[in-house]
């Protein structure tokens, strides 16, 4: 387990784009976090059970098994229930973040999304990582 007292954190990229993908997880790393990536739901279950990460950056538009259905497969799943789910979408719309609410998602972000807006974020969750229960 890492401390997230240094400002790191677990961090898996979800997104059927491979390019996006790639490039949101090289600029996570040079920031410091530790970064799986997934490119379809499925792979995202199945990476988010294996490497237990503390914050999903999960697609909701992607083909076959979407980001709604893949955040409330983790929501159902003991090991997978409490990790911080961010849906990364182009659907910005009082509906669409409505319905991310629904599915379970912690905060909606709107593509493409500013990285100043990532970066204190994620800054926010690891400080609330490193803080005392």
């Amino acid at each position: 387990m890492t401390s997230a007292g240094d400002g790191m954190l677990r961090v898996l990229v979800v997104d059927d784009n491979l390019d996006a993908a790639e490039t949101l997880a090289m600029l996570l790393e040079m920031s410091g976090h530790d970064v799986k990536m997934a490119n379809d739901g499925p792979e995202a279950i199945e990476v988010a059970r294996r490497e237990l990460p503390q914050v999903v950056l999960l697609d909701i538009g992607m083909p076959g098994m979407n980001g709604y259905d893949v955040a409330r497969k983790l929501r159902e799943q003991p090991e997978t229930r409490g990790m911080v789910l961010v849906a990364m979408t182009g659907w910005g719309q009082e509906e669409d973040m409505a319905r991310s609410k629904e599915a379970g998602f912690d905060h909606h972000l709107v593509k493409p999304v500013e990285p100043a807006v990532l970066s204190n974020l994620l800054a926010k969750l690891a400080a609330d990582a490193a803080a005392p229960s």
